[in-house]
């Protein structure tokens, strides 16, 4: 696998090279990494993006499998699909990392992050990814990065496509997808049902944990005069098994919880005149989990109004905006009641300047929090480009985690406790070669402060108090191939994640990991791979809570699909082609070889 890993980190860039295909140009429109439509070529954070191509060659199940294969990006799985799943971006917490749909925030207010294992690929357009506090653009959690999911919407023209997909574990999926549009807007309405019997989550277990869920997203634009006006709703909800305890002998049996999980916006961007507008927005998210066996469950509900102002200059944009949040939430869990209403009030403002050879982003944010007061945050982006294509950059920036309600409510839970602070500082280089490739080198460090963690005394009296930080350390590379015929993406991370103190390493977190992902388009037909090695990491045995370490694992995925005709396509994945037995979550199973079969059809 050494020599796999080397021969195709050396051979993708060289065979790309060497082919003569039209140049395609390296500089989509981004929107995550400041807030406002930017130009790739333009943005200084590190960002890495997903097309709807991606997508749909991937035939992922859900999107925590879209991000697995970019080195740093590293799953903590608690068994199969549906499974509770933590995202750790550069070596941050799980809940370190804000999860975005279409920009409204839908982690919950609760224990955890977002629900990346309840997301469908099939609603997905673009995921744009960046890495680095984001705490002056989107308040907390922010901290080692933000995944924002963009979903499908209409375009000007009328569209639809059914797809069907079938393989390993009797895992079933249906989708259908309509659009209508026009020079005025455009209305598209999206349903999707995935079904799999799954596999035993529990490593020395025999019964499968299944998964079901069914999606749904409708979204409407309009533009009325100079006004531009949308609406959209986006709704996963469905059922997951897992491996929970007998409460008559503590043994390990299936159980079972519902979930639903939503995201809601209506916005209206209105132009003052040629150089400022307002932009408006009104969200709600909804994040909800019931058990079958017990009466626990959790519900958080967020309702958030925000106001924003943009002018444009030559060389220059200034946005500010004010959010007014309102966060409910009520759970039951392990006999811990939660009944907790929290309002949440932020004011923003960034400047980004474009001269001549100069680059600079300055944002600062100030936030007020019912349960411990205000904070203020603030970042700083340079560059300096050193020749057309070569650009040295430096950033700054600072972010934090508010005590959510388990903290603060649940069992050993403090009122008193304050947020968790956090500290980057980066330097990078960004280079391109001609305009298809794009290299991206960055040296990093990252101080976390104050984390929450129980204290518990010998009778198990635990109290939630910030007695922990962390820091990481790395250097991270990205390569980045995009041409008519081929695209291709190299990521490497080496770093060091440590308790600073116990003095040890972060747990679930690799301090070396590498990804590439190559795809050639034949015409009528397209083949792919994509390859993954993360090195070994510390963890916590599942049913002893000792001290384990989970060896290191290298995967290796195959995609192929063939055009049957102008408007139907075949494709095939193969998943963990070496058939590896490995772990992402010490204790928990994941998926043998696998091979998955799907059929489209679009109009």
């Amino acid at each position: 696998m050494k020599a796999l890993f080397f021969l195709g980190a050396l051979t993708a860039p060289v065979v790309a090279l060497a082919q003569p295909p039209a140049p395609t140009a390296l500089d989509p429109i981004v929107v995550t990494a400041t807030g406002q439509p930017t130009a790739l070529g333009d943005t200084l954070a590190p960002l890495l993006i997903l097309t709807r191509e991606d997508i749909v060659r991937a035939q992922a199940t859900d999107l925590a499998e879209l991000l697995r294969f970019f080195a740093g990006i590293e799953l903590g799985r608690n068994g199969g699909p549906g499974a509770v799943t933590s995202l750790f971006v550069r070596g941050g917490e799980s809940n370190h990392t804000l999860i975005l749909i279409d920009g409204v925030r839908m982690n919950p207010a609760t224990a955890g992050g977002g629900a990346v294992q309840n997301i469908p690929p099939e609603m997905i357009e673009r995921i744009e990814i960046v890495k680095g506090p984001r705490a002056t653009l989107y308040g907390s959690d922010a901290i080692a990065g933000v995944v924002n999911v963009i979903t499908r919407r209409a375009t000007r023209s009328t569209t639809a496509d059914l797809s069907l997909r079938a393989g390993s574990d009797a895992t079933r999926e249906a989708n259908v997808y309509g659009a209508w549009g026009s020079d005025r807007g455009g209305i598209s309405l999206q349903a999707q049902h995935l079904r799999t019997d799954g596999f035993p989550a529990l490593a020395g277990q025999s019964e499968d944990t299944g998964y079901d869920r069914t999606s749904l997203n409708l979204g409407s634009h309009w533009r009325v005069g100079s006004v531009n006006l949308g609406a959209r709703i986006w709704d996963s909800a469905g059922t997951a098994e897992y491996y929970g305890f007998d409460p008559t002998d503590f043994s390990r049996v299936v159980v079972e919880q519902d979930y639903r999980n939503q995201v809601a916006a209506v916005d209206a961007t209105l132009p003052v005149d040629e150089r400022l507008q307002v932009q408006l927005r009104v969200s709600r998210m909804q994040d909800d989990i019931e058990q079958r066996q017990s009466s626990d469950y959790v519900e958080t509900v967020r309702l958030g109004t925000d106001a924003e102002l943009v002018w444009r200059g030559n060389s220059q944009r200034i946005s500010g905006s004010v959010g007014v949040v309102r966060e409910d939430v009520e759970a039951l869990s392990f006999g811990s009641a939660i009944d907790e209403r929290r309002d949440i009030t932020t004011v923003r403002l960034q400047d980004e300047l474009n001269l001549g050879r100069h680059r600079a982003v300055a944002g600062a944010s100030w936030s007020e929090y019912d349960g411990f007061g205000s904070r203020w945050d603030g970042s700083v982006d340079y560059g300096f480009d050193v020749t057309d294509s070569a650009r040295l950059v430096a950033s700054a920036g600072t972010g934090f985690r508010a005590p959510d309600a388990t903290d603060r409510f649940g069992f050993g839970g403090n009122p008193e406790l304050d947020p968790e602070r956090a500290r980057n500082f980066e330097l990078g280089w960004q280079q391109g070669f001609g305009q298809i490739h794009r290299v991206d080198l960055r040296l990093f460090r990252s101080d976390v402060n104050d984390l929450i963690n129980l204290s518990c005394d010998e009778n198990f009296n635990c109290t939630a108090v910030n007695v922990d930080r962390y820091r990481n350390e790395g250097i991270e590379l990205g390569y980045h191939l995009r041409a008519d015929a081929w695209s291709a993406t190299l990521t490497g991370l080496i770093q060091d994640p440590v308790d600073r103190t116990q003095q040890r390493p972060l747990l679930r977190r690799s301090k070396r990991s590498v990804a590439l992902r190559v795809h050639r388009d034949f015409g009528r037909w397209d083949a792919g791979f994509d390859l993954l090695g993360s090195g070994e990491r510390p963890d916590i045995s599942a049913d002893t809570a000792a001290p384990v370490t989970a060896p290191g694992y290298a995967l290796l995925n195959l995609q192929a699909g063939v055009r049957l005709g102008s408007s139907v396509e075949l494709r095939l994945r193969a998943e963990n082609v070496l058939d590896k037995e490995y772990q992402t979550a010490a204790g928990f199973n994941q998926a043998d070889a696998s091979i998955y079969v799907g059929l489209r059809a679009s109009l």
